[in-house]
């Protein structure tokens, strides 16, 4: 690497979940475990597994019943997101020793920026080492790093070697290293594109990188060429750093159907102050809220609203979901799943709010029944866990 080029650390926390429950209960360690949501929840997926459980073919994604049938054996440890946000603030002070640049990607990976800080190529490897053994010995867990000159080849280094390895890819070494990968190792390449490509023989990073760009824009659009651009290296198309938020959304599936209104209302008043919970911690405001509902048949339709002035409170999150509930559901069938997004954000930094508009306009009136029935709902559903999408 010259002296000019950019210096990238990727650093990916190695199956988090699994590990963090193992730190705090060393038995599991010994039993084939899947971490799950709620287990009383009819939609608990596995989001992740030990060693143990991945030898039967556990896989993350698949249902808590299909993977007993795999393996009968199998424990559902419920999810604890108090204890993973507390190994990940833990981890990003390690990475604050060696740069303020620090682009959080999900809880347990992110990227470093050690370009401007004077540090050599040979120094930022130091560096990458270091990190993976004080996150080892500070915190019991483990972590797989890269190092490269452009953010996304230091995410597939931090992927190449795992647990607990640093990998370096250069602009002398990339086509040896990155180019023989399976094209769904790049990111980006989700399933169906990976099939696409693999349908057009593109099978490979090389292929993407050696393809024509008439073929992949045809075949993919604009995300073609990033993609193409992405196995050459060449990163000027991705900026995780400006990765603005575009929804913030809940979609969660009680233990049992909602059977009336009722019950409806005092979950979408849940789900819109956790949506409001975190609009307030990324100071932004709705300029539309959408309601997914999907009944005990499996059909399902999203009806959306836009509103007259932003709002980020969950008072006015929820007046806006109740009123497509009440316009727009048909109580033929019970409810199975119910979701609230909050959508076309915008920073709450430099909004002024109507003068005209009543300060009583997102207030609402919560009855006795419907207080009762948010009580009834907490116990049921327990905590929110809150998806945000990006573009």
């Amino acid at each position: 690497m010259g002296s000019g080029d950019r210096i990238i650390l990727h650093a990916d926390m190695n199956n988090y979940f699994a590990t963090v429950e193992e730190k705090y209960d060393p038995k599991l360690r010994d039993i084939p475990f899947a971490v799950c949501g709620d287990p009383e929840m009819r939609h608990s997926i596995v989001m992740a597994k030990n060693a143990i459980a991945k030898s039967y073919g556990v896989i993350s994604g698949i249902s808590f019943s299909q993977a007993k049938k795999l393996c009968p054996k199998l424990q559902c440890v419920r999810a604890d997101y108090d204890k993973y946000l507390k190994e990940t603030k833990s981890a990003r002070h390690i990475f604050s020793k060696y740069t303020d640049k620090i682009i959080p990607y999900g809880l347990d990976e992110a990227w470093l920026d050690l370009s401007e800080t004077g540090v050599s190529i040979n120094e930022a490897k130091q560096i990458g080492d270091l990190i993976r053994y004080e996150i080892y010995y500070s915190q019991c867990l483990s972590a797989s790093v890269g190092v490269s000159f452009n953010f996304i080849f230091s995410k597939l280094g931090s992927d190449y070697k795992k647990p607990n390895a640093t990998t370096f890819i250069s602009k002398k070494n990339y086509k040896e290293v990155v180019w023989p990968l399976p094209s769904s190792e790049l990111l980006f390449v989700g399933q169906k594109r990976n099939k696409l490509l693999n349908s057009f023989g593109i099978n490979t990073i090389g292929d993407i990188a050696l393809a024509e760009e008439k073929l992949l824009k045809r075949m993919l659009g604009k995300v073609g060429f990033d993609l193409k651009c992405f196995a050459n290296g060449d990163d000027r198309n991705f900026h995780p750093e400006n990765d603005e938020i575009k929804s913030i959304g809940n979609t969660i599936t009680p233990p049992k159907d909602i059977e009336n209104e009722d019950e409806a209302k005092a979950l979408l008043y849940l789900l819109s102050n956790a949506v409001s919970v975190r609009l307030n911690n990324h100071n932004l405001l709705a300029l539309s809220v959408s309601v997914n509902f999907k009944d005990n048949n499996f059909g399902s339709f999203v009806r959306r609203i836009t509103l007259k002035n932003p709002v980020n409170s969950g008072e006015g999150i929820y007046k806006a979901a109740e009123k497509l509930l009440q316009k727009h559901y048909i109580w033929a069938r019970p409810i199975r799943a119910l979701g609230v997004r909050a959508e076309n954000l915008i920073s709450g930094k430099y909004v002024q709010m109507s003068l005209f508009e009543s300060e009583d306009e997102n207030k609402i009136f919560i009855s006795k029944e419907l207080e009762d029935n948010i009580d009834k709902l907490k116990t049921r559903v327990g905590q929110l866990r809150l998806e945000v999408t990006r573009e």
